[in-house]
């Protein structure tokens, strides 16, 4: 059954309520008030009308003063108001679209034009609730896909604007032996799994105030201090990588987790037009999945100077000299929870 909907006709003249309603009758349902102050209770009720036609002249509360209420009321300033009326002077048509109606008929009228501009404005209606919907679901996408203040900047400008920001904490990780499981499992199974996996990465990462910024196939990117500030942001990436590298995975899949983190500034932005990505470049970028590469089962990999300058609420143990183009050989440290 097609749900028909609601009109509601205010008219203090039987007449003119039974012309209407016998016009609309037989494509819509319909009410009616005789006064001001009944349409309003009927438009404040529990089943609110789709549309009103509302007379201007009426004893006690005039139409003007019905609609600017309705259109004061939250919960019913989205109906659209017809003023149907005998008052044809462009002064009271002015005020009848100020105070908020959408359109304005006058008596005597011609019963197809009532029920033309009643079809048209509820079609209106209709495409204003889906293009607000339609609005809303892009930006849950935007969301989805953006940290919050991004997709704020998008949804305000149309772009995020490229900028530099110091002390941000970037932290890698990646699942290792993935790719042979990968190649021997069905596709369903390794992308429950490593989904399942990247989920946990997620609630990790926001437990300690990282915003993710993007996964890479089997790999993990996130950041601290980047869009909202973190008090410790080297402190908060270690940690969150500690508990990512502890995640409880089943040990016959032979994953094991490896986090690296780096400190430093790096320049943030959205690439693409029909798929947007938000991402961060640069040195400490480039650092940070290096020392992913150092890091062992258990620890944060991390360079021996961020470990002198921050690391004091951890333990450290060398692992090493790695080559990084540009910076020559840097020192290694596994980073790990002190044991009191």
């Amino acid at each position: 059954m097609i749900d028909r909907k609601l009109i509601l006709i205010v008219d203090d003249t039987p007449t003119n309520v039974a012309v209407v309603s016998g016009v609309l009758k037989d494509s819509f349902k319909t009410k009616v008030a005789t006064n001001g102050e009944k349409a309003l209770a009927i438009s404040f009720g529990p089943e609110k009308p789709d549309l009103i036609l509302l007379d201007v002249m009426m004893p006690g509360m005039d139409g003007y003063e019905v609609c600017r209420r309705l259109k004061d009321n939250p919960a019913t300033r989205d109906i659209p108001v017809i003023f149907l009326t005998a008052k044809t002077d462009e002064v009271d048509e002015e005020k009848g679209f100020d105070v908020g109606a959408v359109d304005y008929i006058h008596k005597p009228f011609s019963a197809p034009i009532v029920l033309a501009r009643v079809r048209n404005q509820l079609a209106l209606q209709e495409a204003l609730i889906e293009a607000k919907e339609a609005r809303n679901q892009a930006d849950q996408l935007l969301h989805a896909l953006l940290p919050k203040m991004a997709a704020d900047e998008i949804r305000s400008i149309g772009t995020v604007i490229p900028r530099r920001y110091e002390n941000v904490a970037v932290l890698f990780c990646d699942v290792t032996n993935f790719t042979a499981y990968c190649d021997q499992h069905e596709p369903e199974d390794v992308v429950s799994r490593l989904d399942a996996l990247f989920v946990i990465f997620e609630r990790v990462a926001a437990k300690h105030g990282l915003e993710k910024i993007k996964t890479i196939g089997d790999g993990f990117m996130a950041a601290a201090g980047l869009l909202h500030h973190v008090d410790d942001p080297v402190g908060a990436a270690v940690r969150c990588g500690l508990e990512m590298s502890q995640t409880l995975i089943d040990a016959h899949l032979g994953w094991e987790v490896r986090v690296g983190v780096h400190a430093g500034p790096v320049v943030a932005g959205v690439v693409g037009q029909e798929r947007y990505q938000f991402d961060i470049w640069g040195d400490t970028v480039n650092v940070a999945f290096r020392m992913m590469g150092m890091s062992t089962p258990g620890n944060v990999a991390t360079t021996k100077d961020i470990f002198d300058r921050f690391g004091s609420s951890f333990d450290g143990k060398q692992l090493g000299k790695i080559d990084v183009k540009g910076k020559g050989p840097i020192s290694v440290v596994g980073l790990s929870a002190r044991v009191n």
